[in-house]
């Protein structure tokens, strides 16, 4: 059969309905668990290499994605006890509204100065200001009247903000340090409550610039609320480690969110080649097509013209990938022998090695876009020889 994506829509592989779970851990020899790089679930880094890690004791250096300013707030924000929420650091999404509003303010500077009507870190105004221990321009004094007027004065009208858990209240939490802390309001009017973000665009000053910085701060630490943090530039913005159940799910949601009306009419499709994968429900619903996708969008590499399923690692090995022959890692991709003489390719979102499952990102024709998801199943099965694997460990960078 010829390696064309035309052909893939006779292709595209459906599993049957098996097992399910995931998690995160690579299985390799050579990334033995290295107790530097587990995060607070226990759970190994995929490569410690890729990607720098902020510790909560010590900073490594990042390679240029994380000024050490940046870093201090962080650690700062993982390490203090809030009493606003519930006396305990701050959670990911409450972190990523904050940074989100101080790289807006003054890209961490603390030294940072308005014609001398706005200073530091939160462009604080004179009145706030002199309210900073000496020396004022210092980052960690700054960082500890922060907490100070949160945990104090300002504490009330952040209860939008100490409510914030997930990544569904990004935004709620980005508008309250927005426009209750740092009241950059465009008018007394604006209201103290998220409600949207047309409302929000009106009330406060560069909100989607905040919005877009709290969003890619949430990408780079979300790892845990506590704990260590992987800087996420490196590693494409994917989760550090891997990803649990849920997390591998959202990942899937917005590759199906992708499908636009039509694909010819798309930068999308030409990006990561899925035109040519017809199945009756999208083109999205194509295993080759979801792990093009993944090869596309987060790694170096361009992926064009892979064959069936089965022939994706060995499409992927003549592209330089490494090949981790029947070993799965997080994000790598797998190919399949088994089942239809097209097989079935997909991405390997997560490992546990304790619990023995692994959680696989895949898509298939012929079941809907319901089927395009992520999906947990035994680590033996993967690691049985029926499934040979690509790393693409080399390769990955941030995304689009």
């Amino acid at each position: 059969m010829k390696k064309n994506l035309i052909n893939l829509k006779r292709i595209a592989y459906i599993l049957p309905i098996l097992p399910i779970l995931i998690s995160d851990i690579t299985i390799l020899p050579v990334y033995a668990t290295n107790k530097q790089y587990e995060n607070s679930q226990g759970i190994e880094f995929y490569n410690a290499d890729a990607c720098s890690v902020l510790d909560t004791g010590s900073i490594t250096k990042t390679t240029g994605s994380v000024s050490d300013n940046e870093a201090s707030v962080v650690r700062h924000l993982t390490t203090k006890n809030f009493s606003g929420n519930n006396k305990a650091p701050l959670n990911a999404v409450q972190i990523a509204a904050i940074l989100g509003n101080l790289q807006q303010e003054s890209g961490f500077d603390p030294k940072a100065n308005n014609q001398d009507l706005y200073r530091g870190i939160a462009q604080w105004n004179s009145g706030r200001w002199d309210g900073i221990k000496e020396p004022r321009d210092d980052l960690e004094n700054q960082l500890d009247y922060m907490q100070q007027e949160m945990d104090g004065g300002y504490k009330k009208d952040l209860s939008d903000f100490w409510e914030s858990n997930s990544v569904s209240d990004i935004e709620k939490a980005t508008y309250a340090v927005t426009r209750n802390y740092e009241v950059a309001i465009k008018s007394d009017s604006a209201s103290k409550s998220w409600s949207s973000d047309e409302q929000a665009s009106q009330d406060v000053q560069g909100w989607s610039k905040r919005l877009e910085y709290a969003k890619k701060a949430y990408i780079k630490y979300a790892n845990q609320a506590t704990g260590p943090y992987s800087s996420g530039t490196e590693c494409g913005g994917l989760l550090s480690g891997g990803m649990n159940l849920d997390e591998a799910n959202s990942f899937m949601e917005e590759y199906k969110s992708l499908e636009p009306k039509n694909w010819e009419e798309n930068t999308l499709g030409t990006e990561y080649d899925i035109n040519g994968t017809t199945c009756k429900e999208s083109s999205l619903a194509n295993c080759v097509a979801f792990s093009q996708y993944f090869i596309n969008r987060y790694t170096s590499k361009k992926a064009y013209h892979l064959g069936n399923g089965n022939m994706v690692v060995g499409d992927l090995l003549d592209l330089g990938f490494e090949d981790g022959g029947t070993t799965p890692k997080v994000y790598s991709i797998f190919s399949a022998n088994k089942y239809t003489e097209y097989g079935h390719t997909g991405v390997v979102l997560g490992i546990d090695k304790e619990a023995g499952k692994i959680i696989i990102g895949e898509a298939g024709c012929g079941e809907g876009l319901d089927w395009i998801k992520a999906r947990e199943y035994n680590l033996e099965e993967f690691s049985s020889g029926d499934y040979t694997y690509a790393y693409t460990d080399n390769f990955l960078e941030g995304g689009l």
